[in-house]
């Protein structure tokens, strides 16, 4: 999720190979145990780097390390780490936030307290909720991937598996979980991501995380994924794209991310628009945008929602969904739009 840039830490390469010891190998572990003076820690550091924001805080099994703009130079940053006793400095390097880089924004140091840890942990394992996994590290940041309303920093909590599986937990600085990301296998099954109760579960993901207001320009769900066009609900009046799959809903990179609600924009949708389309009726619209195709063989391998698919002229205000199905020769395919009675109001037939 994060730019890989703060990852080159030198002091950090050894950090999962402490971790395969047996539990109690080093008393003063900084990621199994909650007795070392983390208040001591922050102010330690908040000591040496004064004013500066922080891009990266990171809690290995034996120090604090933190990614802080660079004294003198808006275009550096410097690596400090805490040991337990002292603060020494590392290596500058590129500010690529400042450069217009990687996913995150710096903060205050202060915003994520650190004696809150033994909370952030708590929660996290019962969050993540396999027994056998260990925190392998602790990540806190401001990702600007994040889909909530606000930017704030959040804790990662990255665990491992004995056999290899990784996961994470995110976590607010009053340990409020508002993200997990669990191990490949462990992650719940939604069915194939085109069936009509997965589309209508991504409606719902959707209503959940941004509220019955959020406005949208477009819906567009492949075999693979979803891209939202909606309202930024961090800066409204724009558009933000927003990228689902099956196990996590981020922002996302687009030519339209950031534009103004433009004239081909400004008929948006609400979920309300839409909420017609349940599994029944997406079920149906499958079934007889299949038979329209009158070709054995075709099968639904896309749906868009919109008052602007490619058909429409900008005085047609209606609201549709268009069904898109094809055969595996990735030539031959057809579209039959429908609006949100289920009529048809437009087809093309291969």
């Amino acid at each position: 999720m994060h730019s890989p840039f703060h990852r080159l830490r030198p002091a950090h390469l050894g950090c999962a190979a402490v971790l395969l010891l047996a539990p109690g190998a080093y008393a003063d572990d900084f990621l199994k145990t909650n007795d070392w003076p983390m208040a001591e820690a922050q102010a330690a550091l908040a000591d040496e780097i004064g004013t500066a924001l922080v891009h990266d805080i990171t809690i290995g099994s034996d120090d604090v390390a933190i990614t802080a703009d660079h004294a003198t130079d808006p275009e550096q940053t410097t690596d400090y780490y805490w040991d337990g006793q002292t603060v020494r400095s590392g290596i500058s390097m590129p500010n690529f936030t400042a450069l217009g880089m990687g996913d995150t924004k710096p903060f205050p140091l202060a915003d994520l307290p650190l004696d809150r840890l033994p909370e952030i942990k708590n929660a996290a394992i019962n969050a993540f909720a396999l027994p056998k996994a260990l925190i392998t590290e602790i990540e806190g940041t401001m990702p600007t991937t994040r889909t909530s309303k606000k930017l704030i920093p959040l804790w990662e909590v990255h665990f491992a598996q004995p056999g290899g599986g990784v996961g994470s937990v995110f976590l607010t600085a009053n340990a409020q979980v508002v993200d997990i990301i669990l191990p490949q296998g462990q992650q719940a099954e939604l069915g194939p991501w085109l069936a009509p109760a997965t589309v209508a579960n991504t409606l719902a993901r959707l209503s959940e995380e941004f509220g019955p207001n959020a406005r949208y320009a477009e819906i567009f769900i492949d075999d693979t994924k979803a891209l939202v066009q909606m309202e930024d609900p961090q800066n409204p009046g724009q558009i933000a794209e927003i990228r689902i799959d099956a196990d996590s809903m981020t922002r996302d990179e687009s030519m339209m991310a950031g534009t103004p609600l433009g004239p081909t924009l400004d008929r948006p949708f609400t979920l309300a628009d839409v909420a017609s389309l349940d599994a029944g009726m997406l079920a149906d619209l499958e079934q007889r945008t299949i038979e329209r195709m009158g070709m054995p063989g075709m099968t639904v391998f896309r749906y868009t929602i919109s008052r602007s698919v490619l058909f429409m002229t900008p005085e047609d205000d209606r609201l549709v969904v268009e069904v898109r199905a094809g055969l595996d020769d990735g030539w031959t395919s057809g579209r039959v739009a429908y609006d949100m009675n289920g009529n048809e109001v437009d087809v093309v037939t291969p």
